[in-house]
């Protein structure tokens, strides 16, 4: 019960965290929609034209997913003792949440910007 207390204070700290650094500035919302890795890999994978979508909604699915898999792995590696395994363990769990939760963002985006997603084998 203790783990996923720590795991949910965790996450709370880094979406506002990431809510006062990025998504609060508008200089810097920009330049997060324009060069970050997430967004850009998001942008090609689906097509998606960052320009007809509302950049703080943007910003706030990735804070949110970034802040879950911060937590998630937070709370799965305490159960681990071993430092070693711990960061196979971390590694392995945020790759994982890293790929789902990003294939999900993509699905959300582009039904927002009007087209219905559908995933191809490229």
């Amino acid at each position: 019960m203790k783990e996923i207390l720590y795991g949910l204070i965790v996450s709370i700290f880094m979406y506002f965290t990431y809510y006062l650094v990025i998504i609060k500035k508008p200089i810097r919302l920009k330049r997060y929609i324009n060069n970050s890795r997430e967004t850009k890999m998001i942008k090609d994978r689906y097509k998606l034209n960052y320009d007809k979508l509302n950049h703080k909604m943007v910003a706030n699915y990735f804070a949110l997913a970034n802040s879950l898999m911060i937590g998630v792995a937070f709370f799965v590696v305490s159960f681990v003792k071993n430092y070693v395994l711990k960061l196979l363990v971390a590694f392995v769990t945020l790759s994982f949440l890293t790929i789902f939760l990003y294939l999900q963002i993509g699905k959300i985006l582009k039904k927002k910007e009007g087209i219905s997603c559908t995933i191809t084998k490229k």
